[in-house]
């Protein structure tokens, strides 16, 4: 028995390229679709671009560079570029991302969005706090800043409801709303004592905004009555949360996520203790990004420092396991994308096609692919049995 363990053990992956070489070995039966390929420089932040008609395969989305300020090669660029890329779907295959239009952008992209109202109206947050709007076919077109302290900032989310309401949060623990058609600031408030992590509008509800930090607080605000501060609910959170995510079918579920490695789901009803409804384990390490999906309720997917890009079902919460599937994970955790080889920095699941997920890691690798409909489709795996 110990000889037959011992086998077992040699035949692990010892490294993360050995880790690397098995799920690339193992790629074609997991995924519908999958693609690497290696950019220039590192990106810290991941967008699609919605699609017109999904019907086409031409698929576009946008990466953020960073590049290394001390780079002393003079022939190597080191602009940073808020960049447009392009891929087809599903007939590319190997490195089939490809820069095809660029703009100059100060200082490094922490965030990017895109307009919910105007998909060719982009806004990013950089390393200094500054809040840029760019236009798909002019560039850049308005630089909104003097709010912030010229420090890191990584909150930026379109308001889903009402047209060109942009909020931004950085290290100085202030939120800012803006009026990108006027290009200006609406309102500010101080809210969290310590750098903002995460900061994001409600799907549903119009005036309704959520924010973490490093300050263990979570707390919920509304645009409305900003400057009072009766309209500020804030909760002691069980651990620094570095990122949350609020559902676009349920007007109440928050996800929250970081240094404790566990998925917290909250009810917004009923947050006063700070308890979280439940957690979710499968991460090794601090969580960063959290996203829920638009095309199925119950879908969250979450990354993080261990490398690990995790889709969970919160529908399957307490569903019965085999000893086997138990194993594996909870029930909730239906896929695990262990492809990238150093942290992950961002990922975007793509608005219209389901599953399709790009993300970007510490090197300068960017992935997009599909789990496969095994997988992730359980009236297909229903018809199997």
């Amino acid at each position: 028995m110990e000889s037959l363990l011992q086998d077992k053990e040699q035949r692990q992956p010892q490294t993360i390229d050995e880790e690397y070489a098995l799920w690339k070995k193992n790629s074609t039966s997991m995924y519908d679709f999958v693609s690497e390929t290696k950019l220039g420089w590192p990106s810290m932040a991941i967008e699609w671009l919605p699609t017109p008609d999904i019907s086409l395969e031409r698929q576009e989305l946008l990466v953020g560079t960073l590049t290394d300020k001390d780079e002393v090669d003079e022939s190597v660029d080191k602009t940073n570029y808020l960049k447009f890329c392009k891929l087809d779907y599903p007939s590319g295959g190997k490195n089939a991302l490809k820069v095809f239009k660029k703009f100059a952008h100060d200082g490094e992209i922490n965030r990017i969005k895109v307009n919910p109202f105007d998909k060719n109206l982009i806004a990013t947050i950089n390393d200094s706090s500054v809040v840029s709007i760019f236009d798909r076919k002019q560039g850049l077109i308005a630089t909104l800043n003097n709010a912030h302290s010229e420090e890191d900032a990584f909150g930026l989310s379109f308001n889903k409801k009402q047209k060109n309401l942009l909020l931004s949060g950085a290290t100085d623990g202030k939120c800012v709303l803006w009026d990108i058609e006027k290009g200006k600031k609406v309102e500010e408030k101080q809210i969290h004592s310590k750098v903002i992590n995460g900061i994001e509008f409600s799907y549903l509800n119009p005036n309704m905004f959520v924010s973490v930090s490093d300050d263990y607080q979570i707390i919920t605000n509304d645009i409305r009555t900003l400057n009072k501060n009766q309209s500020q609910i804030s909760v002691k959170a069980p651990s620094i949360f570095n990122t949350l995510a609020l559902s676009p079918f349920s007007q109440h579920l928050l996800a929250c996520a970081g240094e404790d490695t566990m998925v917290h789901l909250f009810d917004l009803r009923y947050m006063a203790n700070g308890k979280a409804l439940h957690q979710m384990a499968g991460h090794e390490g601090n969580i960063t990004n959290l996203e829920f999906a638009n095309y199925e309720d119950g879908v969250l997917a979450s990354s993080g420092e261990d490398r690990k890009m995790i889709y969970w079902d919160i529908t399957k919460i307490g569903n019965e396991q085999t000893q086997d599937d138990a194993e594996d994970g909870v029930p909730e955790k239906i896929f695990v994308h262990g492809g990238h080889r150093s942290s992950i920095n961002d990922f975007s699941l793509h608005p219209s096609i389901p599953w399709l997920t790009a993300s970007t890691e510490e090197e300068n690798y960017t992935q997009i692919y599909r789990p496969t409909k095994k997988i992730t489709d359980s009236e297909w795996m229903g018809n199997i049995d």
